[in-house]
């Protein structure tokens, strides 16, 4: 809404007109004439008009590739909306960045672009802000949302798993076991970003592996799987007793070190 001006008194129409500053290239705009006084206000009918060139870049923030304790690659996407476009990430350990990456230039063009940019020389266990933004010349600017990432510890700390496979004894066949428990790293590592990988959970008679199991850790750090035995491990007789041996490992991720849970000790058949 631009600033109000006086059109005078008297009952003759006056032409009216304003100068617009600051507006965009390429961008339709709607406009109308309001006029009030002591007895009410009034509102002319709604036009358009579309100021010339190209309209701004959009630039739309993507997410982290390759991260690690000192590095990462920032990622998104420019639509260059015609003109040749300028673009950089702003970064920083607060929404005010600070530091910017060196630009890069998409061609003139309508699709969008995806674009990345590297970082090293990072702080380990950091939060970091990043967005993208995407320039036509010095003035018509296009910026996306912030984003944020944590840098991987250095070193990683091993995590406590807890784990039980349930039931200690099976006999009969099929002979179902279910492993679940839970990873728990230090409280601060965000289960958002810490809780993911997979725990490995093997049968194992004597030494020779007879079960393997692959379970996924769930979003709120617990996991829980089943390995089936259609029949005995092993040869002999139908009526003999096998004690497998249970050993559950956790792969680890960026966040968390490998890490075993105790062994345990299951037992099959009727005996």
């Amino acid at each position: 809404m631009s600033p109000g001006r006086s059109a005078g008194s008297g009952t003759a129409g006056k032409s009216v007109s304003l100068t617009a500053p600051g507006l965009e290239p390429g961008t339709t705009y709607h406009f109308r004439l309001a006029a009030t006084n002591k007895f009410g206000t009034s509102a002319g009918a709604d036009r358009t008009f579309k100021t010339a060139g190209h309209p701004p870049p959009v630039a739309v923030t993507g997410g982290v590739l390759n991260l690690g304790a000192n590095f990462a690659t920032l990622t998104g996407f420019v639509t260059p909306n015609g003109e040749t476009t300028m673009y950089y990430f702003q970064y920083g350990q607060t929404t005010a960045y600070g530091m910017q990456t060196s630009p890069g230039f998409v061609a003139a063009g309508t699709a969008p672009v995806a674009v990345a940019a590297p970082l090293t020389g990072l702080a380990p266990f950091a939060t970091f802000h990043f967005r993208l933004v995407a320039l036509h010349g010095s003035s018509v600017v296009g910026a996306g949302g912030d984003q944020s990432f944590l840098t991987f510890p250095l070193p990683r700390p091993v995590p406590r798993i807890h784990a039980r496979t349930t039931p200690q004894r099976r006999r009969n066949a099929p002979f179902v076991f279910t492993t679940s428990g839970s990873v728990r790293g230090p409280s601060n590592i965000p289960a958002s970003v810490s809780c993911f990988q997979n725990l490995t959970v093997r049968f194992l008679l004597g030494k020779r592996q007879v079960g393997y199991t692959l379970v996924p850790v769930q979003p709120n750090c617990t996991f829980a799987g089943q390995t089936v035995f259609p029949r005995l491990p092993g040869r002999g007789s139908r009526n003999r007793i096998v004690h497998l041996r249970v050993l559950i490992h956790f792969r680890g991720n960026g966040y968390l070190a490998p890490s075993d849970a105790r062994a345990e000790t299951v037992t099959l058949g009727k005996g």
